[in-house]
C-alpha cells in the first residue's frame, strides 16, 4: 500500500514537472542560441565560447539555478562550408536536477546575398530525483531516496542571415524521450519550438549600433515571448532591456575586453505574482571569441551574439 501512495505521489509530481516548459530561460539568450538552435553553429565564421550561470527567484527556496556553456566554431572540410557545436547544461530545479551535452553540426549554404543553415544536434540528457517527499500536515515520511534516468536528445534548426538581419527556427527535445523512473513514475521530455529573429541598425554618424529582437518559445500549451531592444557602444560597451510576457523584465550591461573578451550581468524584476516571494534573478555572462587562422567565414552576417 505505501509502495503505492509512493508511485502515485511521485508520479504526480513528474508529470506536473512535464506539463510546464521546461527547457531554461536567459537573459542573455542572444549570447547562447547555439544552444537551443545548432543552425547558429560557425555562422559568424569565428570559434566563440559562452558560459551564463543564471540565479533565478533569489531567496525563494528550490529556486532554478542554471549553468550552460556553448562553444562553436566554422569548420571547411573539402571546400563544404559547416560548422559544429557543443552544448553542456546543469540546471537545479529544488529536488531534480537535469544535465545534458550535445554536440551540433550545421551545413550552411549561399542564398543569394545570405547564408542559410541547416542544423541538427545529438546528446545525453541526464534526470536526477533527490530528496524527502511527505503529504502536508503527516509526519509520516513516505519517500527518501534517490532516482536517475537518462536518454537521447535530440535537436533541429534553420538559420538565415543576410546583412544586418537573423532568424532561426528550431526544436528541441525532437524524439520526446521518456525518463521511466519504474516504481517511482515517469516523465518525458516535451517537444519546444523556438522562433528568434534581430536586427542590427548602425546609427548614422554615431557610435551606437541598436539591435531589436525577439525569441519567441513554446511548448505547445504555453507561449512566452521575450522582445529585447539592445545597444552598442564603441564597439565596447553594450547594454539592453527585455520584456518577458506576463513574467519579467530585465536589464543587462557588459563591456568588450581586447576585442575577444566580453562578460555581462544581468537583473530581473519579475512582473508576476511571483515577485512577492523573491528577490528576482541574475545572470553572469563571460565569453571570448576570435578567428580562426586560415579560416574565413563562409557569409559575413552582423549580429549581436559578438558585440
Amino acid at each position: 500500500m505505501v509502495k503505492k501512495i509512493v508511485t502515485a505521489f511521485v508520479s504526480a509530481f513528474l508529470v506536473a514537472t512535464a506539463a510546464a516548459q521546461q527547457d531554461p530561460h536567459y537573459s542573455f539568450f542572444m549570447f547562447n542560441q547555439v544552444g537551443y538552435n545548432p543552425a547558429y553553429s560557425g555562422t559568424e565564421g569565428m570559434i566563440n565560447a559562452v558560459a551564463i550561470n543564471r540565479n533565478q527567484w533569489a531567496g525563494l527556496d528550490g529556486a532554478p539555478q542554471t549553468t550552460i556553456m556553448c562553444v562553436d566554431m566554422p569548420l571547411n572540410f573539402a571546400g563544404i562550408q559547416s560548422g559544429a557545436g557543443i552544448t553542456i547544461l546543469n540546471d537545479k530545479i529544488g529536488f531534480e536536477n537535469n544535465f545534458s551535452a550535445k554536440f551540433a553540426y550545421a551545413y550552411h549554404i549561399k542564398v543569394g546575398a545570405g547564408l542559410l543553415s541547416i542544423g541538427a544536434d545529438g546528446g545525453l540528457f541526464n534526470k536526477t530525483v533527490n530528496g524527502e517527499w511527505q503529504f502536508p500536515d503527516e509526519a509520516e515520511q513516505i519517500f527518501n531516496g534517490k532516482c536517475r534516468k537518462m536518454a537521447f536528445d535530440l535537436g533541429a534548426g534553420l538559420y538565415y542571415g543576410i546583412g544586418g538581419l537573423t532568424v532561426g527556427l528550431s526544436s528541441t527535445h525532437l524524439l520526446e524521450p521518456v525518463l521511466d523512473f519504474s516504481d517511482d513514475g515517469k516523465t518525458y521530455l516535451a517537444r519546444h519550438y523556438y522562433f528568434n529573429a534581430a536586427y542590427n541598425i548602425p546609427l548614422d554618424n554615431s557610435l551606437f549600433d541598436l539591435t531589436p529582437q525577439v525569441i519567441l518559445m513554446s511548448d505547445g500549451n504555453t507561449l512566452q515571448a521575450d522582445i529585447n531592444l539592445s545597444f552598442l557602444y564603441n564597439k565596447k560597451f553594450f547594454g539592453g532591456v527585455t520584456y518577458r510576457n506576463e513574467d519579467a523584465l530585465s536589464v543587462l550591461a557588459g563591456l568588450t575586453i581586447m576585442g575577444d573578451f566580453k562578460a555581462g550581468i544581468a537583473y530581473e524584476f519579475g512582473i508576476s505574482k511571483l515577485r512577492k516571494t523573491n528577490a528576482g534573478s541574475f545572470e553572469v555572462m563571460i565569453g571570448y571569441s576570435f578567428m580562426p587562422e586560415r579560416s574565413k567565414p563562409a557569409q559575413k552576417v552582423r549580429s549581436v551574439r559578438y558585440l
